[in-house]
């Protein structure tokens, strides 16, 4: 069904309730109490989790088009490492008049810091050679370039002592074919001494998402390459411009990075300074995988102040030969004064004022085996301390957040051990839960065993409430629960299945606002299947998830209003409808979030508010799909979308929830525009 179609049976269901087949509708009754807070809910409730994972950092929210580009992969027969591809193709032998070495004699930079291992270059050497191609160079493909765009390009080059390359070099975007049409191309003049920058821009006269870029020679000699680069010139500090509006419309309150679990293998060292210096490390946490450090601190915080994000910092505590001493250093290049040691290293590095960020997290995950540094639960206490002094020292105006346990067997013992020891030093408890297929599977009805999970991790956090109560009297400590998701499939994580899920977890975070700060989906780009956005080389989509936190975090409450919900179960225990209510931050506007886990019955929705006078007109956004297996995709990127309607209240407000659906209602006061043409004047 296309989106016209399904934006039309939205709107059937919103105006038209008797055309629903009467035995698919089925009744519930939402009944809010304004007069009544159970609880206030923190302006920060909506977060963002990213991290080093697959391409969530790398090609997901950076803008760098090249892999591989510091050449630092296996090579293959030929010399040339993985991802480059010989120029103009391999059906004829070279005949020794272009060959490539993967050199430690000359790289740039000379030492990986990560490895403390030599680094390598590319050297081509190029004879004169007279039964071979004119055309000798080397490529990479499968680049996505629009016509008219520009994009910047680097690459530094040296020259050996003794028979140095004399020539140019040619740089290509070309048709991913032999003999394939050109589209722009620069030419790279006087390379010579020493390693040098050398800069281009090149402009594609054509449209193509697989075209390549060719470093083709016309000289001979011998010279070393190193550390190419290509990035549209749309992007800004390396962040890929469709990503970037993408997150932006999510306005996050704070973000976190690098991780996750590759944060108890980071060392910051790694990501600052010139970007082409960083060492490539190995991502042990995520399949080994190479991550270029192109993206590091004073990138990430640069993002976060363009976006207005606050971020958030994970140090690695104890993990791969960490130290407290390295994340106090952290601290002081990132909030320290010029004059400092590590300050002034950031000024030397482009930002002269201190970044001043306040919320910082104690590791990550270290109750599991998984990551490096997993000690007991006292352990880990008594090293959050050591870690809590040694970066307060520093800045004392830290905000810190300990590692806690979602729900697992022994949660409660290394919450309540990590409260009781570290809990003067804190002012966060970091929960994470995910409920799988695994265990789920096995229950009567397993979809209404993965919907009922919401609740457990609801009331889990009030059990947690009452743990800092017992173990660390007198802390005003909260919960951000900074990583939560489904492990299911696709079909389910980014069908509405999935965002039913997500408002159900969402509303409950409304709910126990008293304890929980803040919430972070896992993850916001790529990553795994749960990333609510996902990126390729060149598009970008949101899932259902992605339009269900948007429409929560759109629509932000300042507090959790009494609402009882009637409503028909799902099975013994688990209703179909869930909703939350509360007040916007300046009083003029009601908010109704609501779902139906049916996946087969609508269900008609009669909500009655007391306590708050209303305009009759009202609007509704709803979130659905004809078919719930419906998903958006690269291809069809808007299949999905929320829909926004005006409704027509009375005494009550009726809404038809069609199955699988999220929605939110606004009532806005019906003297709402006499109280803002006040303040204003």
């Amino acid at each position: 069904m296309n989106s016209s179609v399904r934006h039309l049976s939205a709107l059937l269901l919103l105006s038209l309730p008797a055309m629903l087949p009467a035995q698919a509708l089925r009744s519930a009754t939402v009944r809010v109490d304004a007069s009544r807070v159970d609880n206030h809910i923190s302006p920060r409730m909506y977060a963002a989790f990213t991290e080093m994972m697959a391409e969530d950092i790398k090609r997901g929210l950076t803008a760098e088009m090249l892999l591989d580009r510091s050449f630092e992969q296996p090579a293959d027969y030929l010399g040339l490492p993985a991802h480059w591809q010989l120029e103009p193709d391999e059906r004829n032998d070279t005949v020794g008049a272009i060959r490539f070495v993967q050199s430690t004699e000359a790289a740039y930079p000379t030492m990986d810091a990560a490895t403390q291992k030599l680094n390598h270059s590319l050297s081509v050497t190029l004879a004169p050679g007279d039964i071979t191609d004119t055309r000798r160079g080397f490529s990479q493909g499968t680049l996505s370039v629009l016509a008219g765009q520009p994009y910047r390009g680097t690459i530094w080059a040296k020259l050996p002592a003794k028979d140095g390359y004399a020539g140019t070099v040619r740089v290509a975007l070309e048709e991913n074919n032999s003999d394939g049409t050109s589209y722009a191309s620069a030419t790279l003049r006087g390379i010579a001494g020493d390693w040098t920058r050398y800069d281009f821009t090149l402009t594609p006269t054509r449209t193509d998402r697989f075209a390549k870029l060719s470093f083709l020679f016309d000289g001979h000699g011998t010279l070393f390459l190193d550390q190419a680069s290509l990035e549209p010139a749309s992007a800004r500090d390396q962040v890929r411009a469709d990503t970037e509006q993408m997150i932006a419309a999510l306005h996050p309150s704070f973000q976190r990075w690098p991780g996750g679990n590759v944060a108890q293998d980071y060392h910051w060292q790694w990501g600052i300074g010139p970007r082409d210096q960083r060492p490539v490390f190995v991502n042990r946490a995520w399949s080994n995988a190479p991550e270029p450090n192109d993206f590091g601190t004073d990138e990430y915080l640069a993002y976060c102040e363009r976006l207005h994000i606050e971020p958030t910092i994970t140090i690695n505590l104890d993990g791969a030969g960490a130290t407290a001493e390295e994340a106090a250093h952290w601290v002081e290049y990132v909030n320290g004064s010029p004059d400092s040691k590590y300050g002034a290293m950031r000024v030397a590095n482009g930002h002269p004022a201190p970044w001043g960020v306040k919320q910082w997290e104690l590791g990550n995950e270290i109750f599991g085996g998984w990551v490096r540094g997993h000690v007991t639960a006292e352990q880990y206490a008594q090293a959050a301390v050591r870690y809590a002094h040694a970066m307060r020292a520093v800045d004392p105006s830290l905000r810190l957040v300990a590692v806690g346990e979602g729900i697992f067997n022994g949660s409660d013992a290394w919450n309540s051990t990590v409260l009781r020891i570290a809990g003067p030093e804190i002012q966060y408890l970091a929960v994470h839960d995910y409920t799988s297929l695994a265990e789920n599977s096995k229950a009567a009805d397993p979809r209404s065993a993965m919907m009922a999970r919401a609740g457990a991790f609801e009331r889990n956090y009030r059990h947690i409430s009452y743990l800092v109560q017992q173990s660390a009297p007198g802390r005003n400590i909260k919960l951000i629960v900074n990583e939560w998701n489904l492990f299911y499939g696709a079909e389910i994580m980014q069908s509405m299945d999935g965002a039913v899920y997500a408002s159900r977890a969402m509303n409950g975070f409304e709910r126990d606002g008293d304890i929980v700060e803040a919430n972070s989906i896992s993850d916001l780009l790529n990553g795994w299947v749960g990333g609510i956005l996902q990126a390729s080389r060149d598009r970008v989509y949101g899932t259902p998830q992605f339009y269900a936190v948007k429409l929560y975090s759109d629509n932000p409450a300042a507090d959790s209003l009494k609402t009882v919900v009637e409503s028909p179960e799902l099975m013994p225990g688990v209703a179909a409808v869930d909703a939350v209510a509360g007040h916007s931050r300046d009083g003029s506007r009601l908010y109704l979030k609501i779902s139906n886990a049916d996946r087969t019955h609508a269900v008609h929705t009669t909500l009655t508010v007391a306590g708050f006078s209303y305009a009759k007109k009202a609007t509704v956004q709803l979130l659905t799909s004809a078919d719930t297996r419906q998903r958006n995709s690269f291809a069809h990127p808007t299949v999905v979308l929320p829909v926004e309607r005006p409704l027509q209240c009375a005494a009550a407000c009726v809404l038809d929830l069609p199955p699988d659906a999220v929605a939110v209602f606004t009532l806005t006061a019906h003297d709402a525009r006499s109280h803002e043409d006040k303040r204003l004047r």
